[in-house]
């Protein structure tokens, strides 16, 4: 059969697939505006990075984007460590099934000063459930006098829950 377009637009001739499509049935999104600073060696929240969406479908899959700035620092000379991670509100990492890096950041900074950047992260999770859910984004120095900064204040820090169907 041959594909044609007629006068009003319609293409004849083509089938398309009505299934393997996902598609976005919700779009949350959170953002903050303030520095936080964090010293602690303990995952801890940061608060204003959080973002909940109730699933509209059990099987769907949850998107999740985490934009930020950052900064790491030390007086003491020793390597600077801090590790950033997506988790859910019990603090379970999400991350996927692929890979236990997903939605994960581990930050090293060698020398004495300090450690400025970007972060974006990406995870998703497949809760199976139509309830309300809580992501958030925590930090921990792993370092013994390493203060970490989370730059909101320069840049607009962002969390997304994107809600795609199966």
């Amino acid at each position: 059969m041959a594909v044609t377009i007629d006068g009003s637009g319609e293409i004849n001739g083509v089938i398309l697939p009505t299934t393997g499509f996902g598609k976005v049935l919700q779009v949350v999104r959170a953002t903050d505006t303030t520095q936080r600073i964090i010293t602690s060696a303990s995952s801890v929240d940061v608060t204003g990075m959080s973002v909940t969406i109730t699933p509209q479908k059990s099987d769907s899959t949850i998107i999740l984007i985490s934009v930020f700035t950052y900064d790491i620092a030390t007086s003491s000379g020793a390597n600077q460590y801090g590790r950033l991670q997506i988790t859910d509100s019990i603090d379970n990492p999400i991350s996927g099934a692929e890979s236990n890096l997903l939605g994960l950041n581990n930050i090293t900074y060698v020398n004495t000063g300090s450690s400025y950047g970007v972060v974006n992260q990406i995870a998703y999770d497949s809760p199976a459930t139509t309830s309300a859910i809580t992501y958030k984004l925590k930090v921990k120095s792993q370092t013994t006098g390493t203060t970490f900064f989370i730059l909101n204040s320069l840049n607009t820090g962002q969390m997304y829950a994107i809600e795609v169907s199966a």
